[in-house]
Formats: C-alpha cells, sequence, structure tokens
C-alpha cells in the first residue's frame, strides 16, 4: 500500500497530519539527529509501521514535514492568477519573515547546519526541500510575469535568490548568531513593502 493509499480516506489524512504535525514539534526540539521515530510516534499515537508506510522512514517524514510548512509560501504563487506583483510579492516577503525567523525555526537551522558538516546529505536534503524550493517557485512566477509583460527579469532564478535574499538579509545573519531582531507586525510589514518596492523598481517594464 502506497502513502497515497494510506492517506486516501478523511481518517487517513488525519493520521498523516498528527505525524507531520508531531515531527516538526520533535524536530525543533530535537534537532534531526536527536530526533527518533519512536518520539515521534509517541507524541502523534498511532504505530511505527503506519509511519513507516506513509513516509518511508525518518528522512522521508524530515522532507515531508518541511514541505507541510513552507508549502504556505509556494501556494501563494500558484495562487496569483492576475494579481498584481506588488501584492503577492509582499505578501511573499511577509510569509518568508514568518516561516524562517520565528526563534524555534532557527533552532533547527543552526541544529540542520551543525550536522551537515558530518552529513553534508541532510543539509543538501533542507536546501532542496526548503530554500531551494521556494526559490524554484519564485522564479517560476517571475519568468511568468515577465512572459506577460508586467516585469522585466531577464534571470528570473538570480532575481529570486536577490528577492528572498534581501527579505531576510541580516534579519537572518543575526538570528542564526543570537541577536533576533523585533518582529512586531510593524517591522515585518514595513520590510515586506520596502524590500518588495525596492525589487520592483529593478525590474519594472521600461
Amino acid at each position: 500500500m502506497t502513502s497515497a493509499d494510506s492517506c486516501s480516506t478523511p481518517k487517513g489524512e488525519a493520521r498523516r497530519q498528527r505525524l507531520l504535525a508531531a515531527a516538526r514539534e520533535v524536530f525543533l526540539d530535537k534537532g534531526y539527529a536527536g530526533a527518533s521515530v519512536n518520539d515521534i510516534v509517541a507524541r502523534a499515537g498511532g504505530s511505527l509501521s503506519t509511519l513507516y508506510k506513509l513516509f518511508g522512514n525518518k528522512e522521508g517524514l524530515f522532507t515531508a514535514a518541511l514541505e507541510a510548512q513552507a508549502s504556505s509560501v509556494w501556494c501563494r504563487l500558484g495562487q496569483a492568477g492576475e494579481r498584481p506583483p506588488q501584492e503577492v510579492l509582499e505578501e511573499l516577503a511577509r510569509d518568508l519573515i514568518d516561516l524562517a525567523l520565528p526563534n524555534a525555526n532557527i533552532r533547527l537551522i543552526r541544529g540542520i547546519a551543525a550536522e551537515a558538516e558530518r552529513a553534508p546529505e541532510l543539509g543538501a536534503l533542507f536546501l532542496d526541500h526548503g530554500p531551494d524550493r521556494t526559490r524554484r517557485e519564485l522564479a517560476d512566477y517571475l519568468r511568468d510575469q515577465h512572459a506577460r509583460g508586467k516585469l522585466v527579469v531577464k534571470d528570473p532564478r538570480t532575481s529570486a535568490g536577490l528577492f528572498t535574499g534581501m527579505v531576510l538579509g541580516e534579519w537572518m545573519l543575526d538570528s542564526l548568531v543570537g541577536r533576533p531582531p523585533s518582529l512586531t507586525l510593524e517591522a515585518r510589514d514595513h520590510r515586506a513593502r520596502y524590500a518588495t518596492e525596492l525589487f520592483l523598481a529593478g525590474h519594472a517594464p521600461t
């Protein structure tokens, strides 16, 4: 039975969501190396056999938990439709700040960075299913806006990296070394708006 089969009923999907929620909590509390599938099952309820059936192993569960947490960012871009880029990118910027900078997520990133020295595949897994996926989705959005004539984007992948870097910037670095910014809604919204305005000024049609 595949994971898709296992989640084909409301009960199966509820079981999957419980495991994902428990996995996020355990990974945040203990880091990737310190977390065990037994810890996750104990917190979520259920059985190890169900976890393995749905996710394969700890790595598969970690990947699914990353994607579940970041999916709101990707969905934002996928549902942009005809909305103005200013609105879409400003909302994306707020989502990125809310996703990356809370203390619990910063602790997880620190742990992954430390563990990646001895297990580079873990760092690659995190990047591919987290930040890299976000930049790929944003690059696709920018490529589409270029084709529609709403923006001029000569290098969508580089522009996507510049946008995410501008949004998170020194706030991410400061947070990683123990000096987090004051993440008030006002400060977040101001940064999201200002970064979006600067970015669009450099990609406006002539």
